[in-house]
């Protein structure tokens, strides 16, 4: 069964945080059981389990104040933890305006995700875990990341790993933060780095023992190897993951089977290309991924049918989703294809595409937080 993404139950734990806000008594209540409903299926992230702890005590002191409910023996909110409760406030307030950012973020909606990181940052003043702020470095680096705006995000990245290397237990967080890092330098072409940083990122996941981290990993660094020009590799990156049942089973199994139908098309073996291009469909049909599905459709066009009109609705129905990076990652790749069939027109057209795509992204919230 496919995980819950964390920014999702993010996202309804802060419309529980607006209902207690306004004392809608019954709205609160029902998105109290939504969101206690859903982390059974939600990814990993204590973050957000820690949000709803404390939104939980604003929800039963809200329900005591209007209701007349007996509060927690335990409460934060007796007369003599008011300290407590200024602390409180303070984390509640900062994490609504992170997770606000984080669910924006997720949708892709990237400039209202870097406004409502500046207010969280400033609100992370008053919080004075460090762990804490790792993670708001971690998040903003990645969506630099995202933005190809390499600099402000190896600089968050950075930020966030000299707090994890200091506090024992945070070395899965330390393996993702080597991807940010990977996937930077990736994207500046200084491939040989950025493997040194997925390689790195995968020994730690052997050092914990965790697998499905390890194949999550393998698969960050199959989009390595295709960039770089290494199709071999990265297939057998790509097929490292998919020996994790775990990973077949989550909502990632889509990237890995994209992985494996563009780069079987790049080398010429259209049968194997077919084979993985059907289990995609079969993914896609139980479970649905509308970028995935665009982006399927465009390899598959393109090596099957040169279908260009095709080609580019689906390029511009990504760029519709906002998903820059796919419509910048698959442009230059069409241009490339037609470049080595002399097409040149088409080529300089996708080359196009691809630029505008890439300042678009690297404009956005250029001034950084």
């Amino acid at each position: 069964m496919s995980k819950v993404a964390s920014e999702v139950v993010a996202g309804v734990l802060n419309e529980f945080h607006l209902a207690i806000k306004k004392h809608d008594i019954e709205q609160a209540k029902s998105l109290f059981e939504q969101a206690k409903s859903m982390f059974a299926e939600m990814d990993e992230n204590q973050i957000v389990l820690a949000y709803f702890s404390l939104l939980e005590e604003r929800y039963r002191m809200m329900l005591y104040d209007a209701r007349g409910e007996r509060l927690p023996r335990q409460s934060y909110f007796n007369d003599s933890q008011a300290k407590c409760i200024e602390q409180t406030d303070d984390m509640i307030d900062y994490y609504f305006y992170f997770f606000e950012a984080m669910h924006e973020s997720y949708n892709k909606n990237f400039e209202r995700a870097i406004s409502l990181y500046k207010v969280a940052e400033k609100k992370l003043a008053k919080v004075p875990d460090k762990i804490e702020a790792a993670e708001f470095y971690f998040k903003v680096s990645w969506l630099y990341m995202s933005l190809r705006q390499n600099a402000v995000s190896l600089n968050y990245a950075r930020d966030a790993m000299n707090i994890y290397k200091m506090h024992d237990g945070y070395e899965k967080k330390m393996a993702i933060s080597q991807v940010v890092m990977g996937t930077n330098y990736m994207q500046m072409q200084r491939f040989k780095e950025a493997e040194k940083y997925f390689e790195e990122s995968i020994e730690i996941s052997k050092e914990i023992n965790d697998s499905f981290l390890e194949a999550m990993l393998h698969h960050n660094s199959s989009i390595l190897y295709s960039n770089s020009g290494r199709s071999q590799d990265c297939i057998l990156a790509v097929q490292h993951a998919l020996s994790n049942l775990e990973w077949c089973e989550s909502s990632y199994y889509i990237n890995s089977l994209f992985m494996l139908i563009r780069e079987f098309f790049k080398i010429g073996e259209t049968e194997a290309a077919l084979y993985y291009y059907q289990k995609g469909q079969e993914e896609l049909q139980q479970s649905g991924n509308k970028h995935y599905e665009k982006k399927i459709n465009i390899i598959y066009e393109l090596y099957c049918h040169g279908n260009v009109k095709s080609i580019k609705d689906d390029i511009l129905s990504l760029e519709e989703m906002n998903d820059l990076d796919g419509v910048c990652d698959l442009s230059l790749l069409i241009s490339n294809y037609f470049e080595s069939k002399g097409d040149y027109k088409e080529a300089l057209e996708f080359v196009k595409i691809s630029m505008k795509a890439e300042n678009k992204m690297r404009s956005l919230g250029s001034e950084g937080l």
